[in-house]
């Protein structure tokens, strides 16, 4: 029971996350007003929030590089993660949000990773 509580907690608790991300990503002015940001600097915040999150991830990167079979999921987040650090910034070059001036590393770098998870990414038949 304990397992399946879990289960639906992880499950609500990533669903809240996409939609927020797919929310700030899309209409970040819109939660700039509703959120109040607008009378103050809110940059610090966000990257403080952001700092939180890549802290999180690397963590859990290093975690699943230990016991790469045990920690499959980790492997595969890796590849998601890396995918959406690539299309994020292209998306805001996009829509003019930034110049590539400021994005190019980030996408290089993401770029390089994505394709090494996925070319190194564990199949089935290896020992």
């Amino acid at each position: 029971m304990r397992n399946l509580n879990l289960k639906i907690a992880l499950i609500i608790y990533g669903a809240i996350h996409i939609v927020y991300g797919i929310i700030m990503l899309v209409l970040p002015d819109r939660i700039t007003e509703f959120s109040g940001f607008e009378a103050v600097v809110s940059a610090e915040y966000f990257l403080a929030l952001l700092g939180g999150a890549f802290i999180a991830v690397g963590v859990w990167f290093i975690m699943t590089a230990l016991n790469i079979v045990k920690n499959a999921a980790g492997v595969r987040f890796a590849v998601l993660w890396s995918a959406i650090m690539l299309v994020t910034p292209l998306f805001s070059l996009w829509l003019d949000y930034i110049d590539f001036g400021h994005i190019w590393f980030l996408v290089v770098i993401n770029a390089i990773f994505c394709g090494a998870f996925l070319l190194f990414y564990p199949r089935l038949t290896e020992d």
